[in-house]
Parts: structure tokens; sequence; C-alpha cells
């Protein structure tokens, strides 16, 4: 079983996940919530409520756990689970490989599920990350609801497959990984590469990189774990440098 002492540091690394999508404008208001699956099958996940402090500002005290069917095994004032934590269970019970789900509303890759624009393969060496993650597929949810059944939660997790980010049309993304860590760095990798292909189609007709370079690049297989850390350092460094300036 889990120990309280490891739902403690599992709880900060959830507000930490959260903290830097949020101050680096990757959700609206308070909207979103990452989760991480325990080690006795309970998921702590970012809560809602009146008294929560929205992602920018989350703290380990945000932070809920439930057992695999969505009930309450901690509780705090003022907070309960998300409405969509749906979203979470159903991507747990169909991925085996996933232990930790971010659900967020970050702006431009929004707009590419809206408009029906594919994202493009368009760099190489200046982000392979991203390029790998981009390889491994990027599909759409059809549905702009919430995801408040179990139903809706099989239709999602069915939808993003084995891949790593799936957009919400109307909605916004789901991301997962193999900690908060990088289920929110995918959010991240995911929101550049929308921003990167919308700004490259105001300047004109992008054109994606060559087939063999592409492959070559993809071919390599995942990005190791130790360049996913010092990725992730840089911009947990990046959003405490931020809110310090603040």
């Amino acid at each position: 079983m889990t120990s309280a002492a490891g739902h403690g540091a599992a709880a900060e690394r959830v507000a930490a996940a959260c903290r830097v999508l949020g101050r680096m404008g990757l959700t609206r208001e308070p909207a979103g919530h990452i989760s991480v699956l325990l080690d006795d099958g309970s998921v702590a996940v970012k809560a809602r409520g009146r008294a929560e402090s929205g992602l920018r500002f989350a703290g380990a005290e945000d932070v809920v756990v439930v057992d695999p069917d969505g009930r309450p095994r901690s509780f705090a004032p003022g907070l309960e689970p998300p409405r969509e934590l749906a979203i979470h269970l159903a991507v747990y019970r169909a991925r085996p490989d996933v232990t930790s789900v971010a659900h967020v509303h970050p702006l431009t890759p929004v707009l590419f599920g809206v408009c029906d624009v594919p994202l493009l393969p368009l760099i190489g060496a200046y982000d392979p990350y991203a390029l790998r993650l981009l390889a491994r597929g990027v599909p759409t949810f059809e549905r702009s609801v919430l995801v408040t059944t179990p139903e809706l939660g099989d239709e999602l997790a069915a939808v993003l497959g084995p891949g790593a980010v799936c957009l919400m049309r109307g909605h916004g993304v789901t991301a997962v990984g193999a900690s908060p860590e990088e289920a929110a760095l995918n959010v991240i990798k995911l929101s550049e590469l929308a921003e990167l292909n919308y700004r490259a189609r105001l300047l004109g007709d992008p054109r994606p990189i060559e087939q063999a370079e592409y492959e070559e690049i993809v071919g390599t297989g995942r990005t190791r774990p130790e360049l996913i850390e010092s990725a992730w350092r840089f911009y947990r460094l990046l959003a405490e440098e931020g809110a310090e300036e603040r």
C-alpha cells in the first residue's frame, strides 16, 4: 500500500506540474487537472471547488486521493475530485503503461481541433522530442461536452489509443505519461507544435521536413528519460523564476 508520505510526495509532484502549466498560460482560469496513479491503485488528482487555488497556484493541499472507482479516500475542506475525473480513470483502465494524466485548456491546440487543421512535421533537430510526440499521433476527440461519465471516458481513451496526446474539439487537450512531469511536458510540447504550425501558416505555405529525415529522427524511439528530466527541470525553474518576479 502507498504510505501517507508517498501520498504527500505524489501530491506535491502533481501540484508542481499544475503550477508549471498554469504559469506558462496553458490553461484558462482554474480549468484543468493532473493526476498520478499510486502504487495501491488509487489516484491522486488536482481537486476542484470553492477553496481551490487554480493550477497556477496549486499546492499539495489542492490534491485529493480517490480509489479506482472514483470514490474519495481523502478529503479537504471546500474541495472535491474534478467533475471530469472520468478522463483519468478511463485512461488508467485502458493504458497499463500510463501513470499520469493531464487535462487542460491551451488556446492554440484547441484552435487546430476546431478548424480540423492537421499539425504538420515542420521541425526536425529544432525539437526531436516534439517530432516524436507528433509521430505517435494527435487524434481529435469529437465530443465537446464535459467528460463526466465512464462511457465518455472510455470513448476518449479509445480515441487517444496508444498515443501521448489528444485534442478535444472545442474543449482542451488530454496528455499522458509515465509521470506527472512527462504528462505536463507533453502538453507543453503539443502547445509549442501548435503555435509553430500556426505561425508558419501566417507566413505562408509551410513545408514539412523531408520524409527520410523525419524517419531518422522518430526512428530512434522514445526520448531518453534523462532528456525528459532535463527538459522538465528547465520548465520547472522557468516557472519558479516567473513566480519570484511577480
